[in-house]
């Protein structure tokens, strides 16, 4: 066995799907499918192809609200930067206010940021 096909022996046996599988489209059939796996949460078509062949179904989820609710808590944080920027310059806060903010926003990016993690992994399980 040559050195090539003794490494990719060795790949196949540690991979999680170790069985190919193959599947042909006509043109106008790949065009569809590429357009679907776009609209899809899947990066590409084994992905795609793998749910959908073992659920029957691709489940798609709008994160339209998630991530707008994200953009909002971006923008308060840049707010409270602004904030604490005069209230240095006119000394009307102290520091520790500051890093109280600094540390409510954080929690409050690390909550959306678990929540959309949680629904990404959820649609990947099912």
């Amino acid at each position: 066995m040559r050195l090539k096909e003794k490494i990719m022996e060795q790949k196949k046996e540690n991979r999680k799907r170790p069985i190919p599988k193959k599947v042909r489209f006509s043109e106008l059939e790949i065009e569809y499918l590429n357009k679907k796996i776009k609209r899809s949460p899947f990066n590409n078509f084994q992905n795609y192809a793998r749910i959908l062949l073992l659920t029957g179904e691709v489940k798609m989820v709008d994160y339209s609200e998630l991530q707008r609710l994200n953009g909002e808590v971006n923008r308060i944080g840049n707010n409270i930067n602004q904030i604490a920027k005069l209230a240095h310059q006119f000394k009307e806060i102290s520091e520790e206010d500051i890093q109280d903010l600094t540390q409510e926003l954080q929690e409050l990016k690390e909550l959306i940021s678990n929540r959309f993690k949680e629904e990404l992994k959820q649609e990947r399980l099912i």
